[in-house]
């Protein structure tokens, strides 16, 4: 059971029902998720979503969304975050990211992906959210692939997800449909 659920649209000041109406507009839903929390703290919550909006946009992104749903997951799998992992695997393989492959991350085993570059985010992706580090080999590996700009992208989603993942785990955030617990342990 949540923790701390979202406020109520009757209850919104001003300032909630603008950023509300600028969350749902973007994503043609109610606002609900880490957003439904966060707009307890409005000023929060409007910089959470402008950063979702900028990273998970394909015109600006130097990263194919597929990449960035890859290491969304690989976070949220990290840290067991069930309602991260029910939005953004869907999209991982709406994306492109080979079902089995998620099905595995899933069950907690070590996924085969179809190509380097997404086992390459994939182990960013688990080594910064396990570690809070990144080796040497895997850095260059990465700064190699994708070039700095990219790895700057590729660092701060992932960045940011880790602390998507917490506010997720502080509130007990459920998986908004079907099992609340889609992660298996």
């Amino acid at each position: 059971m949540p923790r701390l659920t979202g406020v109520p649209a009757e209850d919104y000041t001003p300032e909630q029902k603008r950023i509300a109406d600028m969350i749902s507009g973007q994503r043609q839903a109610p606002v609900r998720g880490p957003f439904g929390v966060l707009l307890h703290a409005p000023e929060i919550c409007e910089i959470f979503a402008n950063f979702v909006d900028l990273s998970l946009d394909e015109e600006k992104s130097r990263i194919p969304l597929r990449l960035k749903e890859l290491a969304i997951i690989t976070v949220g799998r990290v840290y067991g975050s069930d309602y991260e992992w029910f939005i953004h695997a869907k999209r991982a393989v709406e994306y492109g990211i080979d079902p089995d492959a998620v099905e595995d991350m899933r069950l907690n085993k070590t996924p085969s992906f179809l190509n380097d570059d997404e086992t390459l985010v994939y182990e960013v992706a688990k080594e910064l959210a396990e570690t809070r580090r990144l080796s040497d080999e895997n850095y260059a590996r990465a700064l190699d692939r994708f070039g700095k700009e990219a790895m700057v992208e590729l660092a701060a989603l992932i960045g940011f997800y880790h602390t998507v993942s917490v506010v997720l785990n502080v509130f007990e955030v459920e998986a908004p449909e079907g099992d609340p617990h889609p992660l298996k342990y």
